[in-house]
């Protein structure tokens, strides 16, 4: 199978760590020249950059998590002039305060490359035609598959969010060979397909790329069989790069992180120990190469664990295992990602409702597919005229779809119903 990039993805791994040191070097110095939290952070720590000389001194960096981000909105994490930044993203899926990132032209430069290296990774060439069915709004990385594709060549279509039955038309009459979308969109595509009387042998497909949510093993033998294609996953973070961190390869035996340009670690969860290679615990990324928006130690409260064994494709990057669980209380539902926080504060708006809440979560394939918040309202509200119930549940509703950006079916019931969310 192809390899975009040979000469760091079959890197030899003592050459890799000389590369990933001179890279630390880099972003320390920079990190700490020109972002002010990572300065007061060293200094409170009472380290400088010259303490930093290998992967090994990272551990002595305090981590960096999601609130830091939140706490230095908007531009309190960039490490460049914003004359040098060509691109704004605004992730979605977070809580309170937004977060901004920025990225320069060489920032995206490298970002494009590594998802041409995923597209590559799993068989794709410059025959093919990619339809990417991901959200073309603030999600970054419906672009970027746009961008990997024409580094190796393939031709694109932007299906973006479409319905179900206009993909497959979509599908048929351009002959589409890679379709790229979260896995339980994949899943409505099938059942789609079976209602209407579609066989997937009538289509072109071959590959198929998801991400954006967690799936597991029986989701991909359901894709796998339901479009007659491969299907293989990928990883990436919001604020780092969506996606872009790590793929699979057609062995299936776990992601590769792109580790010239991310150095990964695993610790415990609890106490932020690192744990040993093939212990199960929290991914915790720093961006070697990131020029606008450098993160050093961020938590990404995903679970995994990491194996440094060569795999059969022949690159020699470590493999992070499919994550599936979190060590924060984030859900997502078919690719949404949904924290308690919104919740809350959306029911704060609602004199009478809440504050206690209660999540039921319906399941396909093993997959979060459909919330239902119940929330607690006060007796007056209880024994409003059904007119005046009615109009309070539309009006809770839609200011949850709108934080959320995710439809849910919402319930009020009698105060102390339900206890409030607590993972």
């Amino acid at each position: 199978m192809a390899i975009f990039s040979p000469e760091t993805e079959t890197m030899n791994r003592r050459e890799l760590l000389d590369l990933q040191n001179e890279r630390l070097g880099i972003l320390i110095n920079h990190a700490y020249a020109n972002v002010r939290f990572y300065r007061n952070k060293f200094d409170a720590a009472g380290l400088n950059p010259d303490d930093i000389k290998t992967l090994e001194d990272l551990k002595k960096i305090p981590f960096t998590t999601r609130q830091d981000l939140v706490d230095n909105y908007p531009y309190g994490m960039f490490a460049v002039p914003l004359r040098d930044v060509v691109r704004l993203q605004f992730p979605l899926g977070h809580y309170g305060n937004p977060i901004v990132i920025g990225y320069t032209r060489e920032d995206l430069k490298i970002w494009r490359e590594l998802v041409a290296r995923i597209m590559a990774g799993v068989g794709v060439t410059e025959h093919d035609i990619i339809q990417v069915a991901f959200n073309y709004g603030l999600f970054m990385g419906a672009f970027r598959f746009n961008q990997g594709a024409e580094l190796i060549g393939a031709a694109v279509v932007p299906a973006s969010i479409a319905p179900a039955d206009v993909q497959i038309r979509i599908m048929r009459d351009f002959r589409s060979t890679v379709l790229v979308s979260t896995p339980s969109f994949a899943l409505h595509i099938i059942e789609t397909m079976r209602a209407q009387g579609i066989d997937p042998k009538e289509l072109s497909l071959k590959i198929g790329l998801f991400g954006a949510e967690p799936w597991p093993e029986n989701a991909r033998s359901l894709i796998e069989e339901g479009l007659g294609i491969k299907a293989y996953d990928i990883y990436g973070v919001s604020e780092l790069i969506e996606p872009g961190v790590s793929g699979e390869c057609t062995e299936k035996a776990g992601l590769h992180i792109f580790e010239d340009h991310f150095f990964p670690e695993i610790i415990d969860p609890g106490t932020g120990q690192p744990l040993e290679e093939g212990e199960e615990g929290e991914l915790v990324l720093t961006s070697l190469t990131t020029s606008a928006y450098p993160l050093i130690r961020y938590r990404t409260h995903d679970r995994t664990a990491l194996c440094t064994k060569p795999c059969a494709c022949g690159r020699t990057l470590v493999r992070m295992d499919r994550s599936f669980k979190r060590t924060d209380r984030m859900i997502s539902v078919r690719g949404i990602n949904v924290f308690p926080e919104m919740i809350a504060e959306v029911l704060s708006g609602f004199e009478g409702i809440g504050p206690a809440y209660s999540l039921e979560i319906k399941q396909k394939a093993g997959m979060n597919d459909r919330l239902k918040i119940r929330v607690n309202a006060s007796s007056e509200i209880v024994n409003a005229s059904d007119s005046e119930r009615a109009a309070l549940h539309e009006k809770i509703q839609f200011a949850l779809r709108k934080t959320l950006g995710l439809r849910v079916n919402m319930e009020m019931v009698p105060k102390e119903s339900c206890a409030q969310f607590d993972s």
